[in-house]
């Protein structure tokens, strides 16, 4: 009896973890994304209930959103158990950038938490532009990441369809920025990091969730005026990233604002709804083959793919959508 207790408690620990409010499964999170929806049904041609037009059983039941939901249960596994915080670097890095400039300075004005918190996701989504853009064009770390892009079909759960090197590069890269960055205003502009926070979540990032990130992995075409556009990534352009369509290869790598790819010359802004397929494809836009059909192949192909690409060994993987070209910086 005592086993199952301590059984259940652990279950009820990680249900907690995943369904935290930082999470987008956060149940605010997809009930804000199914009232959204709700309004975008109302303005289309209805020809089914809203129920199966927003939980259509053909993506729902399709073999791709049974891989997504055996690595986000990986994923979330690992994370609870704590493997990532390993890997994690902020403090160390920070308090060897304040070490470096003396420590924390006088006669400077203090920042509050609103800065601050603007300041790190500024930060923190210029790294995850330059992450995700990396992982697409070296040819040693696509393959890490074509385990995201090989969805053929999107739900919210999809977002957690990634492969864990990817998690541990990411992660490192947020870490190091994200040290510097906080040892810099350690040691100039405030006396301990404080973020604002809405239900103990970064701010930020909350009202990014609520407002309709989980339509990014979704059938549910939401894009916002072209001018807008250019300065937020809409769930639209996110879909767009997926497509298949060689146009829509290196676009719009942005988590949360469009500008970087603005300024990279990366940004892909729709001037109309748009049919899109996803997966993967070769360079001219053809579909190829799924080469993740299980958890064991979601895992297993990424590294021997990665690691025949550093010895030189195979040409580039095939189930790249990368085209030649695009690797010259000429246009997930």
């Amino acid at each position: 009896m005592a086993a199952l207790e301590a059984l259940f408690s652990i279950f009820v620990t990680f249900v907690e973890f995943v369904f935290r409010p930082s999470s987008r499964l956060f149940p605010i999170h997809l009930l804000a994304m199914i009232v959204i929806s709700f309004l975008l049904y109302l303005r289309t041609a209805r020809s089914t209930s809203f129920v199966k037009w927003i939980f259509p059983k053909q993506t729902y039941a399709h073999p791709s959103h049974r891989t997504d939901l055996k690595l986000f249960v990986l994923g979330q596994f690992l994370t609870f158990i704590g493997l990532f915080k390993l890997i994690a670097i902020t403090t160390a890095v920070a308090t060897t950038v304040m070490g470096l400039l003396g420590g924390p300075l006088d006669g400077v004005p203090k920042f509050g938490a609103l800065p601050v918190t603007i300041v790190l996701i500024f930060a923190l989504d210029f790294t995850v532009y330059w992450v995700h853009r990396l992982h697409h064009e070296t040819p040693a770390l696509w393959p890490f990441h074509a385990v995201h892009h090989s969805a053929e079909v999107m739900t919210p759960v999809t977002v957690y369809r990634k492969h864990p090197v990817y998690d541990v590069i990411s992660l490192t890269s947020k870490g190091l920025l994200g040290g510097v960055l906080q040892g810099l205003l350690l040691a100039m502009f405030v006396d301990e990091i404080q973020v604002a926070t809405i239900a103990s979540a970064n701010a930020g990032y909350f009202i990014f969730n609520i407002v309709g990130a989980n339509l990014r992995h979704s059938h549910i075409w939401l894009s916002y005026p072209q001018p807008i556009e250019h300065i937020l990534i809409s769930p639209a352009q996110h879909q767009i990233h997926h497509s298949i369509e060689a146009r829509h290869f290196n676009k719009n790598y942005g988590e949360v604002f469009a500008f970087w790819d603005w300024m990279f010359g990366t940004l892909y802004v729709p001037s109309a709804h748009e049919t899109l397929r996803y997966g993967l494809a070769d360079g001219s836009g053809a579909p190829v083959e799924q080469p993740h059909t299980g958890l064991r192949a979601a895992l297993g192909v990424p590294i021997a793919e990665s690691w025949r690409t550093i010895r030189g060994t195979a040409e580039r993987p095939a189930v790249s959508p990368e085209p030649e070209h695009q690797l010259t910086g000429t246009n997930e």
